[in-house]
């Protein structure tokens, strides 16, 4: 039987609880963080053209298959993600198309600086320790776990908290540039783009579905880090384990000893 103290039966409910709530945070924060690097709208992109300047007027010299995309291009506000953006086909139609794409003159890739290289990795380095601490969590009914390796969680929500926070480095990248897409438009024999010189005067990033759930999963792998001081594994989660260890919370089992009168 154990001896716990009323304080002490309050403490470890309390511990317990949150241990649980831990639960289903880790899992909005893996959800948040997976499908903020799946989405081809990680940014949006605002393309402003120089004044007296429309769309119509950039994309019209351009030949009937690169026309529609010139002008999705040059929309406010269209999504770019890490693997690829979003294109509008006629007539309201939106597709996720990949970076890689066939021109006239083969197959063309946009130049990544090693901002937006740096931040597509530093997403996925946050999915893989934001997961790996999720599915510590979820299998704990299976594998014992005590409070030690519990402790040990908090290391993977600090990494992912990091990394997952660090993938917004991606606003600084060459995407939010104006000469970004102009690979797709330039002839490799002259080595000029194919749209009018000076026709886009900026292009500034906002944040978009993906980014915001990037956010999202950072607070919540932050959240975390921060429960797991609090939190008590349940007494059957580490059945066969080390024991809690008595004080400072912690739940407190003592058994009576043969032969007690």
């Amino acid at each position: 039987m154990d001896t716990l103290t009323e304080e002490e039966k309050k403490r470890r409910m309390a511990g317990v609880c949150c241990y649980n709530m831990l639960g289903l945070v880790a899992t909005a924060a893996f959800i948040c963080a997976t499908y903020s690097y799946a989405y081809c709208d990680f940014a949006s992109r605002y393309v402003e053209l120089t004044p007296g300047t429309t769309v119509e007027d950039v994309c019209s010299g351009l030949g009937n298959g690169f026309q529609s995309s010139c002008e999705t291009l040059l929309q406010d506000g269209h999504g770019v993600g890490f693997e690829g953006f979003w294109v509008t086909i006629p007539v309201d139609t939106q597709i996720c198309l990949d970076y890689t794409q066939l021109t006239p003159w083969g197959y063309v890739t946009p130049d990544f600086d090693t901002k937006f290289n740096s931040a597509r990795a530093l997403s996925i380095c946050g999915i893989i320790f934001g997961g790996a601490g999720w599915f510590s969590l979820m299998f704990a009914a299976c594998c014992p776990m005590d409070q030690a390796k519990l402790k040990g969680l908090a290391c993977y929500f600090f990494l992912a908290t990091l990394f997952q926070g660090l993938s917004l480095l991606m606003f600084r990248s060459n995407v939010c540039s104006t000469g970004f897409f102009d690979v797709y438009f330039t002839d490799p024999s002259t080595g000029e783009p194919s749209l009018p010189s000076g026709a886009i005067q900026s292009v500034t990033c906002g944040l978009a579905s993906g980014s915001k759930l990037a956010i999202s999963a950072t607070v919540l792998w932050f959240v975390c880090n921060n429960m797991i001081p609090a939190a008590i594994v349940p007494g059957q989660l580490w059945a066969g384990g080390e024991q809690p260890t008595p004080g400072m919370g912690q739940p407190q089992y003592q058994e009576n000893a043969e032969g007690e009168a």
